[in-house]
Formats: C-alpha cells, sequence, structure tokens
C-alpha cells in the first residue's frame, strides 16, 4: 500500500501558520516512510517552501483550487488502486493496514451537530440547497472525517465527485469569497450523505496506530512534542 499526502498553500486563509505545515508534513511523511511507500502530491509554488526528502514528488496543476478538500476530489480519479489519501495532520505510529471487502476507508464518524459544521449547514440551507439537491440538509448525517480516505466502490466514488463539484459551483455561485472552512460540508457531510446505512464503511479509527491532530489543536506551538511521539509502534 502507498501513503498519499497532498498539499498546496493556495487553500491556505494566510501564511501565518506555513511553518506549522511545514513540521507536520516532514513529521508525518518520515513517520509514514517507516512502513510505507510515500508519495507527495504537491505544486511548484508549494514545493519552494517545504523540504521534502522521504517522499515520491509529485506536481499537479492547481490552478482552479480553492478549498482545501478540492484536492483530494482532484486524486481520487487519478490515483492508483495502491493508494490511500491521508492528510498531513495524521501521524502513522504504525504501519496501516486495511482489511478487504469495505466499499470506503476513512478516519472516524463524526456528528454534523457539531459547531464547524452547524454554521454553514445553516447558511447552504437558507441559501436553497434543497432545490438543487433535494433533502441535503439533514441533521442525523455522521459525517466521515477524511483524514484518511480510500474508496474502493467505483459508483460511489464517481457520484461522490459528480456532487462535490455539483456543490462547489453552487456555493461559489452564491458567494465567491466565502469562507474555505465550508469544505468540510463539501468534503465530509456531503459523504456522509452518500454512504449513510448505504455502504460498508471501515472506520480506520477503531484499529488506532496512529495520531490525527484534526481541528485547531494542530496549531499549538509545541502540538508534535507534546502529542507525536518520536518513535513508531512495532
Amino acid at each position: 500500500m502507498i501513503v498519499s499526502f497532498c498539499f498546496t498553500i493556495k487553500v491556505m486563509d494566510s501564511f501565518n501558520n506555513l511553518d506549522v505545515y511545514q513540521n507536520m508534513i516532514t513529521k508525518a511523511i518520515s513517520l509514514a516512510k517507516k512502513h510505507h511507500k510515500v508519495n507527495f502530491y504537491t505544486d511548484t509554488e508549494t514545493l519552494s517552501h517545504l523540504n521534502i526528502i522521504d517522499a515520491e514528488i509529485k506536481l499537479i496543476d492547481t490552478k482552479d483550487f480553492y478549498f482545501i478538500d478540492d484536492f483530494k476530489i482532484h486524486l481520487l480519479s487519478t490515483i492508483s488502486d495502491e493508494e490511500v489519501l491521508i492528510d498531513t495532520d495524521l501521524f502513522l505510529l504504525k504501519e496501516l493496514k486495511l482489511k478487504d471487502g469495505y466499499d470506503i476507508y476513512v478516519d472516524f464518524k463524526d456528528d454534523c451537530k457539531r459547531s464547524w459544521y452547524t454554521e454553514y449547514l445553516n447558511w447552504i440551507d437558507k441559501n436553497g440547497i434543497n432545490d438543487v439537491i433535494p433533502n441535503f440538509v439533514n441533521w442525523n448525517i455522521k459525517p466521515p472525517n477524511i483524514g484518511i480516505l480510500k474508496i474502493t466502490n467505483k459508483e460511489l466514488k464517481k457520484e461522490y465527485i459528480e456532487l462535490y463539484n455539483l456543490l462547489r459551483k453552487w456555493v461559489l455561485s452564491k458567494d465567491k469569497n466565502i469562507h474555505k472552512g465550508i469544505s468540510i460540508i463539501l468534503g465530509q457531510y456531503l459523504l456522509g450523505t452518500l454512504i449513510q446505512n448505504k455502504y460498508n464503511i471501515c472506520y480506520c479509527c477503531s484499529k488506532s496506530g496512529y495520531i490525527h491532530l484534526s481541528g485547531p489543536i494542530k496549531f499549538d506551538e509545541v502540538a508534535l512534542e507534546k502529542y507525536i511521539p518520536n518513535t513508531t509502534l512495532i
């Protein structure tokens, strides 16, 4: 299995936290490299800010990327079946093993009633998303965190990519300068509406073996030293 990271500075709100991403990426790759072949997808502009030595670098045209998950959606249709997409704030402490037989592999099950979803779901609902995607807003959805993402079901992958692009176009038609945080709806909530009670889902967090600094915790100045061990597990 190949572990694939992706990152571009084009989706950042500001460069204030660039050093955080630089350190995370270096650490995440170094840990993953102990157990897997590692690919790092990026662009020329971003590469000049990084020092990648332990991964195979693959340059992508990112000129049309705006939201955080634009990169993942692009890669879903291009990467090999051997690859699994992993966030740059996810640190493998041992080999990531994905058992066969699932339609999709993700990190953990979230709750759309959490504040980081509700703000954007309310905005989407108010602006009439149900006229474009009927019954889209459902407060019972349990979105998957896609810090780990691999989709083996081709029909699901196709539908996800198509609806992501439809929703993305609609969101930008309503506000072309909308905060990029709404990517959590495009990438995770949308996927939750597709997979809930329909597909065989593997939540990788149940097997542990990694630490995911999802959310603002990663921006703690000593987050890596505080939460990520220097040695991996056997």
